[in-house]
């Protein structure tokens, strides 16, 4: 299993443009199954890029092959790869990571409420504001859990916007 991909610098969906197709190409042995295939999760629809199975044999359909246990391995697989890599990229790089999230974070978002397999490994990549930190400065909940006080069991939150309504609230 050999796959490449790439995040683009954009948001296709922030321009208006309506919900991305997803933009990841199936190949067999080289040859093209299917463009623009559901081999990652809706929520993954932000990725660009390929990826070539020798597994997957050349005379599937495209309706029988969305359901094979194969097909759902193949998609297991590269998600945890993609989910890896990103917390790889949280840990190396925090500024270039941050500019992803803000970016693309809606999708984690998507995906932390949807896909309940991967929602722990999903959570671990979200950044979030705290009224501890300047305004702008963003935290992991692990980052966030670890500065609270021993025996503290709950955490409060506010849901909103931007941080400047969250406080006047």
């Amino acid at each position: 299993l050999r796959a490449l991909f790439f995040v683009p610098e954009l948001n296709e969906e922030g321009f208006g443009l309506g919900r991305a197709k997803p933009g990841v190409d199936l190949y067999s042995r080289k040859v093209l199954i299917e463009a623009e295939s559901g081999v990652m999760p809706e929520w993954l629809r932000f990725l660009k890029g390929v990826v070539d199975s020798e597994d997957i044999p050349l005379n599937i359909s495209r309706e029988s092959m969305q359901d094979t246990a194969l097909m759902l391995r193949i998609k297991s697989v590269l998600t945890r790869r993609v989910l890896r890599f990103l917390e790889s990229e949280l840990r190396r790089d925090r500024a270039l990571y941050s500019k992803f999230f803000a970016e693309f974070g809606t999708y984690l978002k998507e995906g932390v409420c949807s896909d309940a397999p991967y929602q722990p490994d999903i959570a671990r990549l979200m950044l979030f504001e705290s009224s501890a930190l300047p305004a702008g400065e963003l935290t992991t909940l692990d980052e966030y859990i670890s500065r609270c006080p021993p025996g503290q069991e709950r955490l409060y939150y506010i849901v909103a916007p931007h941080r400047g309504l969250a406080e006047a609230s």
